[in-house]
């Protein structure tokens, strides 16, 4: 058997969640007894950013800056340098009350504005993806938005520059080959539309409610009930979980890393999914 291997390039990679600031109420003691107590205050919308920078994140690079315009009122938190299935990658992260379809137009006018040519694909659910290929710089420039319920409703932004050949595309929703997580949150999915062995792969991030280990049972026993095999699994320094399971024609990498151990954790999830010739895997 092979050993796995970290296909997803996530291993190395530590993000961190802010906590949500709570209100607490005191009481003084009284000597008569007390009035029926009011109700207590209700928190203040949640209308700071949920996710911290990485400790090891580096700050925004000029070329990132420089070719993502600012988004008004939002302050942008990086989250890394990273790849996925060979494709360097930078990411940002901001939120806002603003909707989905009000950033995406944003992004559309000043992309157009700059001379680009843009492509968009709606996640159905007011958010989606809006992207653009610079091939003089070889590089994919994209913006995810995600519609999070609340009150106020917000938006999650992830702003991205993705280094790879032309014939990458990215897409808003989640591929059906990945089971969906507890409140998982697609990040970004790049897929492969090169002619060739590599047609059809794709990269997927996302968060996902839970620690790396129960998400680890999660996917095993979601893709048992799909036909897979696991093939092999290990555990890596910080928490890190990976995962490989393929059945004929096709193979499913996971990378699970912990992004906060608070009450109410959360993980970073990095599929990559490919569809391998079964003539191939059968070799000679």
């Amino acid at each position: 058997m092979k050993r796995l291997k970290d296909r997803t390039g996530a291993v190395t990679r530590v993000l961190g969640v802010g906590g949500v600031l709570l209100l607490v109420a005191s009481a003084a003691t009284l000597r008569e007894p007390p009035p029926e107590p009011p109700a207590p205050p209700k928190p203040p919308p949640a209308t700071g950013t949920l996710l911290a920078p990485p400790a090891s994140a580096e700050p925004l690079s000029k070329r990132f800056m420089g070719l993502i315009p600012v988004y008004p009122r939002a302050k942008t938190i990086p989250m890394g340098r990273l790849e996925a299935n060979g494709n360097p990658t930078e990411m940002a992260y901001f939120e806002t009350t603003d909707a989905p379809g009000d950033v995406m137009e944003f992004y559309a006018r000043e992309f157009h504005r700059q001379g680009h040519r843009t492509a968009t694909e709606p996640d159905g659910a007011g958010g989606g993806a809006i992207s653009y290929y610079d091939a003089k710089r070889g590089a994919l420039i994209a913006v995810t938005t995600v519609g999070v319920d609340g009150n106020p409703r917000r938006t999650q932004v992830f702003p991205s520059i993705i280094d790879t050949p032309e014939g990458m595309h990215l897409k808003a929703e989640a591929p059906t080959a990945l089971p969906r997580a507890p409140g998982a949150t697609t990040m970004m999915r790049i897929e492969d539309r090169n002619p060739g062995p590599t047609l059809g792969n794709t990269t997927v991030t996302e968060v996902a409610q839970g620690t790396p280990a129960s998400l680890a049972s999660f996917y095993r026993q979601q893709f048992q009930q799909r036909g897979y095999v696991e093939k092999d699994s290990r555990a890596e320094p910080q928490g890190v979980e990976l995962l490989d399971f393929q059945k004929p024609g096709e193979r499913i990498t996971l990378s699970l890393s912990p992004m906060t151990q608070s009450e109410a954790p959360e993980t970073l999830v990095t599929g990559v999914i490919e569809y391998v010739d079964t003539a191939q895997e059968r070799g000679p």
